[in-house]
């Protein structure tokens, strides 16, 4: 049903999430519109996706590069909180009964490419550069199932985004990087996981795992994922875990 912005409780939607907005603290910042209530600093709500409680500290209004602590907000009105991995994009945050607002749209990568950094000392910050930059939705992290190598595998829709994360890693977390394309068009997900223990084998097709533990497939055809499909309905492929 619909939420009417006068409704007692506070509720809320994050529709962006932003890396490095103050590069000397290495924050990221969720993007919040209050759909309903009264929001105050300090609330305790629920993030509905993980049913966790939070508390929302410092709430800050932000005007072009100035940000200002903000002690309330009303419907409509745009909130930024510091996120330390808390939110994803697309999450409701609730004082009420919990009910999740629609998802924005998830789109399935079709650019897949492996990413290491040129210094191997500087792999850790590789991944924690990674790790904050996938949080804004314009790429994935995707691992070999199993973890089987070390490299992680950039998940795209476009390759531009490959791009723009090679710039970001190298201007905001100082690593330069090295980028292998793949040749997979499409990736589905098994939406009923059979178990660790049963390998899914098929030419043209690799088996992978998101940074959540869900598996996936890559491949690099249309018709490869039709016949997978057809062949094994009951994986339940679908074209992304939201």
């Amino acid at each position: 049903g619909s939420i009417a912005p006068s409704e007692p409780a506070f509720s809320g939607f994050v529709f962006k999430i932003q890396a490095n907005m103050d590069p000397n603290h290495r924050d990221r910042v969720a993007f919040l519109r209050v759909v309903s209530g009264r929001f105050e600093k300090d609330v305790a709500v629920t993030n509905v996706r993980t049913s966790r409680k939070i508390r929302l500290a410092r709430p800050q209004k932000l005007f072009a590069e100035e940000r200002e602590l903000t002690a309330e907000a009303f419907p409509g009105d745009v909130i930024g909180l510091v996120n330390p991995g808390a939110f994803a994009i697309g999450d409701t945050v609730t004082t009420g009964t919990p009910r999740a607002f629609e998802k924005i749209p998830h789109f399935s990568p079709e650019q897949f490419a492996t990413i290491r950094p040129t210094t191997p000392a500087k792999r850790k910050q590789l991944l924690k550069g990674l790790e904050q930059l996938a949080e804004e939705g314009a790429i994935q992290i995707l691992w070999k199932l199993g973890r089987t190598s070390p490299d992680p595998i950039l998940a795209a829709v476009g390759s531009l985004q490959f791009d723009v994360l090679r710039f970001r890693l190298e201007d905001e977390y100082t690593v330069e990087t090295l980028l292998q394309p793949m040749p997979y068009t499409l990736a589905r997900w098994v939406g009923n996981d059979p178990g660790a223990d049963v390998r899914i084998e098929q030419r043209g097709t690799m088996e992978v795992e998101d940074d959540e533990g869900h598996r996936a497939l890559l491949f690099e055809t249309q018709w490869a994922a039709r016949r997978l499909t057809d062949e094994r309905p009951e994986l339940g492929l679908v074209s992304s875990i939201v």
